[in-house]
């Protein structure tokens, strides 16, 4: 059966803020661009300007992401105009770990595309943590391409 996307409530939106704050404070500490005393707190406030008026913010949609009745994750898009053209940005796309490897990632991706194109979107972007081999794969797949690439090397003390 196909993914649903069912827009959050505001249960849904506490739920998924706690999770993708601290997922996303891990993700910039293990890579790191932040410390992880400091990364909570960035998180928190990066997520804070994003979405300054909460699961109502302006060319934001979140929507929790469906199999029958069943929650299997969460899908944040933000929708934003890169010169002329209209993109659609995945900020989120998270599936929970007990449903993960099962092609909802997958259906999630395309089922926000087509969400994307009757918006009038041109294109989809996205970020993705360098060390995150599986969603990298799973990208490149749908078709996705590095636009910017960011590397870093740990030097040893001299």
């Amino acid at each position: 059966m196909p993914v649903t996307l069912v827009p959050m409530d505001d249960a849904d939106f506490a739920v998924f803020t706690e999770r993708a704050v601290e997922e996303y404070a891990q993700g910039m500490a293990a890579s790191g661009e932040w410390s992880e005393q400091e990364a909570p707190q960035r998180s928190g406030a990066a997520f804070t300007q994003l979405l300054e008026h909460g699961r109502q913010t302006a060319g934001h949609r979140l929507w929790v992401i469906e199999d029958g009745e069943r929650r299997i994750g969460e899908l944040w898009i933000a929708q934003r105009h890169v010169g002329a053209r209209s993109v659609a940005f995945i900020l989120d796309v998270y599936i929970e770990p007990g449903e993960r490897r099962q092609g909802y990632a997958r259906q999630s991706m395309l089922a926000a595309e087509d969400w994307a194109r009757r918006h009038g979107c041109e294109e989809m972007r996205l970020h993705v943590f360098g060390r995150n081999a599986p969603a990298r794969r799973l990208y490149e797949q749908l078709g996705y391409d590095i636009a910017s690439l960011s590397m870093a090397k740990p030097l040893p003390p001299a």
